[in-house]
């Protein structure tokens, strides 16, 4: 039965039978350089996570924002037609009909506005 060497580590002979130096304990050697660009990829890194968190939050933000700017366009197309089938006078009819239109307006246009919270 054969055994395989898995490593030779050569034998510092002395002829005056001193114990062999200590083997250096293994360390990380880094240049200024490598070292600078650990930390600038670090901070990298950490300012996309940032960035990130930020722009999902953000996001969420205005999801919201669009969900409740349906919700109030859907109650002005609810009360359009109500007022609609109204039995109210043909004249009054109109100008609620033309002020719901409006107020539809103002919240088109002034959706920024919803957005800003």
């Amino acid at each position: 039965m054969k055994r395989r060497v898995e490593k030779i580590e050569p034998y510092p002979f002395a002829s005056d039978f001193s114990a062999p130096a200590p083997k250096e304990a293994d360390t990380v050697r880094m240049t200024p350089q490598d070292l600078a660009l650990l930390l600038s990829d670090a901070q990298a890194s950490g300012a996309s996570i940032a960035r990130n968190d930020t722009l999902a939050a953000e996001a969420s933000k205005l999801a919201q924002a669009s969900d409740d700017l349906k919700k109030v366009l859907a109650g002005i197309v609810d009360l359009a037609a109500h007022l609609e089938h109204a039995a109210i006078d043909e004249t009054d009819r109109k100008d609620a009909l033309e002020r719901v239109r409006r107020l539809a307006a103002v919240v088109i246009e002034g959706q920024g506005d919803l957005f800003g919270r």
